[in-house]
């Protein structure tokens, strides 16, 4: 993934593992803290295998993996 600011700043945030049992990835995390900038931080945590609860993310900013409802399934 490629993230620009629009300003000539571009973060690169590769993905290194190929994977097809995995149906969630946090990427990246962009952090608006600092009121002058954002800074982009490369995370990419994946769910479990065959897991299908989504990641939460937490006011802190901590990234919980497999912590949220199933997003895929059919009732």
């Amino acid at each position: 993934m490629v993230v620009t600011d629009g300003r000539g700043s571009t973060v690169t945030v590769p993905l290194f593992e190929n994977t097809k049992t995995r149906y969630w990835v946090a990427i990246a995390l962009v952090d608006f803290t600092d009121p002058n900038a954002a800074a982009i931080h490369h995370i990419e945590a994946y769910s479990a295998r065959m897991t299908e609860r989504r990641p939460v993310l937490h006011a802190d900013g901590a990234i919980e993996m497999n912590g949220g409802p199933v997003e895929f399934k059919r009732p």
